[in-house]
């Protein structure tokens, strides 16, 4: 498949182990893999405790930094062989899909790749340009990195946080800021893994951070926070003002992340004992929980996403996931990201008392 004046798209994908090895590169091990065991939430419901269960183990792969001569970067991050024929599948996931059906082995509309001099390293992931990915898969490799040496670096830099964290990481270099359809061949390549959470990351993105969580300056918006997703595209609490008055009655102050600066939603989380949230994207923020803290998160039944679960337990926090009452088995179905969802008061209010 190609359009005209466009490249052919890769034909396969390998572990970027593989491409390193083949093309005379390096590969240095960090640390070793390791399995990571998530504690089951004690308060979860007899389903959601099922449904769960089948995550409650991670094997994750070691990690490493990469040397790679001519290799190339298409889109956010994707990482291509020098020759462009091969993806390297480990550090350019197609969220959702097997290796064999990422969506570039099928893309016709390459443009030839502008060339990168000197030593460039990436950093940018595949859904980077969103806060969750970006701050537990692209931030961890930023933190990783050593600059050092690296005059380029290709990372996702739109949002105020992205730049603040390559200001704090002191990069003084070159800047790509990662666009879907830019195309790079670079003439030295530095490669971060890409991998789960492990507790060793929680603690390197707290200290990584604390130079910004300055409570005394910063407020804390309280020990209990709702987090509303009203100005966001998708996954409404449908029956939010009923919601919110039973807790603004308890005490809750309602927050929308979109409208608060990294430092303000970094101490907010961190100052919380309790926090509700339907899924999104700000929960990511329960990286800078501290343990104990009391989450509430609300889903749609078609769409149970473990990921926050798996956060909170790296986090010793006290994690309690909620499902809307209905007869339809639970899932975590793609096309059901962008459904709303509607809360059962009561079990909220229960959640909160127990």
């Amino acid at each position: 498949m190609k359009t005209p004046g466009y490249l052919p798209p890769p034909i396969h994908t390998e572990d970027l182990a593989t491409i390193v090895a083949r093309v005379g590169g390096a590969l240095v091990v960090k640390a070793n893999g390791m399995r990571v065991d998530y504690a089951l939430p004690r308060e979860a419901s007899a389903e959601l405790f099922e449904f769960l269960r089948p995550n409650a183990m991670a094997e994750i792969g070691s990690t490493f930094i990469a040397r790679l001569p001519g290799g190339r970067i298409f889109g956010s991050g994707n990482v291509l062989s020098p020759d462009g024929k091969s993806i390297a599948r480990d550090v350019s996931p197609d969220f959702g899909k097997p290796f064999n059906e990422h969506w570039l082995l099928s893309y016709g509309k390459m443009p030839p790749p502008v060339t990168v001099a000197g030593r460039t390293a990436v950093i940018a992931t595949t859904l980077g340009n969103g806060y969750g990915h970006w701050l537990l898969e692209e931030l961890p490799r930023l933190i990783a990195l050593e600059t050092d040496g690296c005059e380029t670096l290709i990372a996702h830099a739109g949002a105020s946080c992205q730049r603040e964290a390559i200001a704090l990481k002191s990069f003084s270099g070159n800047l790509i800021n990662a666009r879907r359809r830019d195309h790079y061949s670079c003439d030295e390549l530095i490669v971060p893994s890409l991998g789960e959470l492990t507790p060793e990351t929680v603690a390197l993105l707290n200290d990584f951070v604390t130079p910004l969580r300055d409570e005394d300056r910063t407020p804390s918006f309280g020990e209990r926070i709702y987090i509303s997703r009203t100005g966001a595209k998708r996954r409404h609490v449908t029956n939010e003002p009923r919601l919110w008055c039973a807790l603004e009655s308890r005490g809750f102050i309602k927050l929308h992340l979109e409208e608060l600066t990294w430092t303000e939603q970094i101490t907010a989380f961190h100052s919380a004992k309790v926090i509700i949230a339907p899924h999104g994207a700000g929960l990511a923020n329960l990286v800078f929980c501290r343990p104990g803290t009391k989450i509430v998160e609300l889903f749609h039944r078609s769409y149970v996403n473990p990921c926050y679960w798996q956060l909170a337990s790296l986090q010793a926090l006290d994690y309690r996931p909620l499902v809307s009452a209905g007869t339809e088995p639970l899932a975590q179905l793609l096309v059901a990201n962008r459904l709303n969802i509607t809360a059962e008061i009561a079990q909220v209010l229960a959640a909160l008392d127990r």
